[in-house]
């Protein structure tokens, strides 16, 4: 129960809406190799994460493909915290690459990736299956994300997405 409550207060906290958002949840998304986390975009190495392991992410100041790390933690077990160090900067950053947040569209509900973070503005992709995007930026109510796997960008609304690699956020 203790963990099934700080995954969603984690989950809705990573969503607030409006200029006070500074965050966003986030779970590592790699196949059978590390994901890497750097001192700085593009920087020197700090740590490894393994594959293994369903870690968590708190997110912020998206810099050109890469994500600054706020906090870390297995979904698993909560109590399983992993420590950020080893920075000669202090900060911890990862690629975009090795992140994934699911949508929540389990009823077959049909999905749009829109073009700019509006309800109004052009579709660019339309699904109805369950996907795994990997996020790129966010603004209020919206991520601008990449379908794992494609070439395809987008925006869509928070509200679509789950970002627990364990189970559904219904």
């Amino acid at each position: 129960m203790k963990k099934i409550v700080l995954l969603t207060v984690l989950f809705l906290s990573a969503f607030i809406t409006g200029a006070q958002e500074t965050s966003l949840i986030a779970y590592l998304n790699c196949d059978s190799y590390p994901a890497h986390i750097l001192n700085q975009p593009r920087g020197a190495f700090v740590m490894s994460l393994s594959c293994d392991e369903p870690y968590l992410f708190s997110l912020s100041s998206p810099q050109d493909g890469w994500w600054k790390v706020n906090d870390l933690w297995n979904a698993a077990n909560d109590e399983d915290t992993t420590s950020l160090a080893g920075s000669d900067t202090g900060e911890y950053w990862i690629h975009y690459t090795a992140l994934g947040i699911g949508t929540s569209n389990y009823g077959g509900q049909e999905l749009y990736l829109r073009a700019a973070p509006n309800p109004d503005a052009d579709i660019v992709f339309t699904f109805n299956q369950e996907l795994i995007l990997m996020p790129l930026d966010f603004e209020s109510d919206w991520v601008k994300v990449q379908v794992d796997g494609y070439d395809i960008v987008g925006w869509i609304e928070n509200e679509w997405l789950c970002s627990n690699p364990l189970t559904n956020c219904c």
